[in-house]
């Protein structure tokens, strides 16, 4: 049995994760332009999925700490790699959407805006 208020915790974090959840969902279905769809999209959603990695995180720990047990600890480590997982995908098409959105290839951010020099035979 796990404690009150890790269920407590567990719980809230489960109903804040379903409302950010929601709240991604209602922006797609209402919002015109494919930009901030995928603002809305992108930004509740992650919060709300993080919210609920963290009542499975919190489940997980609070067992491993009053019954003990190996299960536990593998649900934590294969919750972490499932979010690393997600996060990595999730950037990827983060990156991809605003280069199509915006038109800059990745990377294109860091480097400097290459200039012409002056005087070259390619100017003239």
């Amino acid at each position: 049995m796990s404690s009150l208020p890790a269920d407590l915790v567990i719980w809230a974090l489960l109903v804040v994760g379903t409302v950010f959840c929601g709240i991604s969902l209602m922006g797609l279905v209402i919002f015109p332009d494919t930009r901030s769809r995928m603002f809305t999209a992108f930004r509740a959603t992650a919060i709300g999925l993080g919210a609920i990695v963290l009542a499975v995180i919190t489940y997980g720990y609070s067992q491993l700490l009053s019954v003990g047990g190996d299960q536990y600890l593998t649900l934590i480590i294969h919750t972490l790699f499932l979010v690393i997982v997600l996060a990595a995908g999730t950037w990827m098409m983060y990156r991809i959407i605003r280069e199509r959105t915006h038109g800059e290839k990745p990377g294109s951010a860091d480097q400097p805006p290459a200039v012409p020099e002056h005087g070259s035979k390619d100017g003239e």
